[in-house]
């Protein structure tokens, strides 16, 4: 072959390439081949809806970008640093007076702290950058902790986020006047209970009267009549509450015969989310629902997209042609565990995460959900030690009656805590939010039985942790101790 020819053939290939994957980059298709590295934490269930982070418009100029793309982290992220009443907010750092300290870390942007696709230098918490990053700041003049902290002095910066006593964003239950106020407590409460779960465990059970008075009412085909998903139903605040079997399993029907006509065996999970509306949200928010989350992208619409491009008026061939080539991907609607990152039987692998994952829909009590479907999925260390924890004998202790209701500590106790409002108790389905760091679990948990020191203390014990609290913690954090010597104890204040 002539070299003229090698040349055009060379060219053809190259534009021909160029154009794919311009395609793909900015008008649809898959792009999994672009990404420029793993995505870090729970961001990898949404990695191919680009457009959920990366939001500018294209051929935009780096600085736009990076206020873009820090936007987005906000939008995901501002009702938890709220709620943390986060320690560094984006506006400390904003003031002008703040601007020698850009140049270290400029924490104006997340993304200084949390660049995303870099696997390799990916710390806890998605930290991109080395673990002494506050001896940015708090290392010379008036902010040199070792100045006006001298029990401080000697101490190296690397351990000012690892031993337990501080956290970037959140320290609700490691600041000062909260240590001062809590110190000196024994380590487990004379009634340890966990309030809300006191009410919801104290639900009363219906008596024989009363099941066969929901028995008799049941409104069902008579195929799933007489079946022990009735006994177990009548027994459910479900039943309690007036909800039949038709309101899942037929929802828009209303008499029998309707009933009969409209009956699904297995209901999709929008039954479940159509009532149980605050559950869903908060379930949207953690990684077993975070597929379901309102702000992941949905794939990308070809014409809006061409037009973002500045072709205002492309014809319908040219856009029904693209979409029949490059057909935009889209992030499962259900989380799989194959996809999981943590440790997991092998015979859980493949099945949707769905409310029925955990629930059994029929079930009176919740011990299933509480604790048989976790340890029926995860086999970490920490998991697969719960059933020989002191914690789990409480539950054993409360389900005999030796124990007052709230006194068992399941999983969800712990991962899914439940809040009481004006009587009512609701369960946070956001199975992460006690979660990285640890310390968020404190004041909503661990506080409920155990002093704030030992919580502290416990917390920050890796091998305890992994042994799910069986023992005593074998490290004690000084951050009380200190924090006593050097402040008076306050009656009151904020978040006391």
């Amino acid at each position: 072959m002539k070299t003229k020819h090698l040349w055009l053939l060379w060219i053809a290939l190259t534009v021909g390439l160029g154009f794919a994957a311009s395609a793909r980059l900015y008008v649809g298709g898959d792009r999994t081949a672009f990404l420029p590295g793993e995505t870090s934490g729970v961001h990898h269930q949404f990695e191919v809806a680009c457009e959920t982070c990366h939001t500018s418009e294209p051929f935009e100029d780096q600085n736009s970008i990076r206020k873009d793309l820090n936007k987005t982290c906000v939008t995901c992220h501002k009702d938890d640093l709220k709620e943390a009443n986060d320690s560094h907010p984006v506006k400390k750092f904003k003031n002008p007076r703040m601007a020698a300290y850009w140049d270290r870390i400029d924490a104006r942007f997340c993304t200084s702290c949390h660049s995303e696709h870099e696997p390799e230098i990916t710390l806890a918490g998605l930290l991109t950058l080395p673990g002494d990053l506050c001896v940015a700041c708090h290392s010379e003049g008036e902010q040199d902790v070792r100045v006006n902290r001298p029990t401080h002095e000697g101490l190296t910066f690397d351990t000012c986020a690892s031993s337990g006593c501080h956290n970037f964003h959140d320290n609700r239950a490691l600041y000062e006047d909260f240590l001062v106020k809590h110190a000196g407590q024994p380590w487990l409460a004379p009634e340890p209970v966990h309030p809300p779960a006191v009410l919801a465990r104290a639900r009363l059970r219906p008596d024989a009267d009363a099941l066969a008075g929901y028995l008799a009412a049941v409104v069902a085909p008579e195929v799933a009549q007489g079946t022990q998903a009735d006994t177990h139903w009548a027994a459910s605040a479900h039943a309690a509450a007036d909800v039949g079997c038709g309101g899942c399993h037929a929802p828009e029907a209303e008499t029998p015969a309707e009933i009969e006509a409209a009956w699904i065996d297995a209901p999709e999970e929008a039954v479940c989310t159509d009532c149980h509306r605050g559950q869903a949200k908060t379930f949207a928010l953690g990684r077993h629902g975070m597929r379901g989350h309102p702000e992941i992208a949905r794939p990308r619409n070809t014409e809006r997209m061409l037009k973002r491009l500045g072709w205002d008026d492309p014809a319908e061939g040219v856009v029904t042609a693209l979409e029949a080539y490059l057909g935009d991907t889209a992030p499962p609607p259900l989380m799989s565990t194959s996809e999981a990152r943590v440790d997991l039987h092998p015979e859980a692998l493949g099945r949707h995460v769905t409310c029925s994952t955990c629930h059994a829909p029929h079930e009176q009590d919740l011990q299933v959900a509480s604790v048989g479907a976790c340890l029926t999925c995860h086999s970490d260390d920490h998991s697969q030690a719960y059933q020989d924890s002191p914690h789990h004998d409480l539950v054993l202790a409360e389900r005999a009656g030796d124990l007052p209701p709230g006194s068992g500590v399941t999983c969800a106790t712990c991962h899914m805590p439940q809040a009481e409002r004006r009587g009512v108790v609701s369960t946070n389905h956001n199975q992460n939010d006690t979660l990285r760091p640890n310390e968020k679990m404190i004041r909503p948990v661990c506080m409920s039985c155990h002093s704030l020191e030992f919580s502290i203390d416990a917390l920050a014990d890796a091998d305890l942790v992994r042994r799910n609290f069986s023992g005593e913690p074998d490290r004690h954090v000084e951050s009380i101790d200190w924090a006593v010597n050097r402040v008076d104890r306050p009656d009151e204040g904020a978040n006391q």
